[in-house]
């Protein structure tokens, strides 16, 4: 069976750049985050060490004052609860490793959105190129007919027909322009960069097996599936037993304002150990045991699920290329014939049986054909980026 290939785009600029400053430091301060946020996570089964202080006075021994100190350190803690230490461990780093990729996308969107924008912005100035040598032809064409016209050789209606013509194509050209506008500002939202300075290198070619392997939504679902197992191993060890230990130390102090043979200052320390064993009673724990294994077997199904849609919008970017391609080589063999016409009516001038402004619509259209070329390959960059920001190959 032939192997399915697509094209991706190498850039030009470095890999953030694109991005504004802005943007990255929030994309980093969320990375930071995602990383302190795991290491809490990680020590989230050791419970806190209590630590208590306190001191007091009273008269009730009526002229006598009593002060009275008291410190205590006092830990709970459990040591073993059937794995789910273990898989609370292991949960803080999946789940690190898929906020991770989470974000790595997020970051890829965020170029892939500014170079979508870039390349809308060099197809709209293609189409404004493309307008203008529109608009010289229909100028062309309503000067003649206005000569035909002078001359009686024209009905009205078709010299009225080619100015209707003329300025619809002006008002195109001012939407355009507004077009350009409105991408440059929304391009700034994300960018530092000048719209007009962003550009796009020729293109490799890889396999769909290199494209899925490299894709980050369908490794991400998998670091996902990792940590939906994790949470069903913990909801499991829950359940079970648990062993724990506990220890205090107290200090105690007793001071007298007047020392005497009966109240005489002292201090007591003591101290106590000791572990034990709990097994919680939970009537709706088997409930809770098959919800989060349930979440983990869907997680598997989403992987199974994310392949065959990566497998097909692989394959349907692909067969909108080659209509795409097709289409350049039409307008490749139109560049030939025009050719072979501009050449001829050079000779037709010559020989008094044709104008220059013949001659110029010719050219006119011929650079339309090759403008027309141009905006169909940024099309093909289009469809390729859409498939290939999502990949680990993408420069970020």
């Amino acid at each position: 069976m032939k192997k399915l290939l697509f094209i991706f785009p190498l850039f030009l600029f470095a890999k953030d750049s694109i991005l504004s400053n802005l943007q990255l430091k929030k994309l980093n301060l969320d990375k930071k985050y995602t990383i302190e946020d795991s290491k809490e996570t990680k020590k989230s089964w050791i419970n806190p060490v209590m630590l208590q202080y306190s001191i007091s006075q009273n008269n009730s021994l009526h002229t006598i004052k009593t002060t009275n100190q008291n410190f205590s350190i006092t830990l709970n803690q459990p040591i073993f609860k059937s794995g789910a230490i273990y898989y609370s461990i292991k949960y803080a780093n999946d789940n690190k490793n898929y906020n991770i990729k989470e974000l790595e996308l997020r970051k890829k969107e965020l170029i892939k959105e500014a170079l979508d924008l870039a390349i809308d912005y060099k197809i709209n100035r293609l189409n404004e190129e493309l307008l203008k040598l529109n608009i010289a032809n229909a100028k062309i064409d309503v000067k003649n007919k206005k000569e035909q016209y002078q001359n009686g050789t024209l009905d009205l209606s078709f010299l009225n027909n080619a100015i209707i013509y003329l300025n619809s194509l002006k008002l195109s050209m001012q939407d355009l322009e507004i077009n350009s506008i409105n991408l440059k500002y929304a391009f700034k939202n994300i960018s530092d960069m000048n719209i007009k300075n962003v550009n796009i290198n020729l293109f490799k070619i890889i396999s769909l097996n290199k494209y899925i392997q490299n894709n980050i939504e369908l490794n991400a679902l998998k670091k996902q599936s990792k940590v939906n197992n994790d949470l069903y191993k913990m909801q499991l060890g829950n359940t079970l037993f648990t062993v724990f230990v506990n220890a205090s130390y107290n200090y105690q102090k007793t001071m007298y304002s007047k020392n005497t043979f009966q109240f005489q200052n002292n201090t007591n320390n003591f101290y106590s150990v000791g572990m034990g064993i709990s097994f919680p009673l939970d009537f709706t724990a088997g409930e809770k045991i098959q919800k989060a294994k349930i979440n983990y077997l869907n997680s598997k199904l989403d992987i199974l699920q994310k392949k065959r849609e990566l497998k097909n919008s692989f394959t349907n970017t692909l067969k909108q290329i080659k209509y795409i391609q097709n289409k350049i080589k039409i307008y490749q063999q139109n560049i030939k014939l025009y050719n072979e016409l501009i050449a001829t009516t050079k000779d037709s001038i010559k020989a008094g049986n044709a104008t220059i402004d013949d001659l110029e619509t010719l050219e006119n259209t011929k650079k339309t054909n090759g403008i027309n070329i141009a905006i169909l390959k940024l099309q093909i960059q289009k469809l390729l980026l859409n498939l290939y920001y999502k990949t680990t190959l993408f420069s970020n």
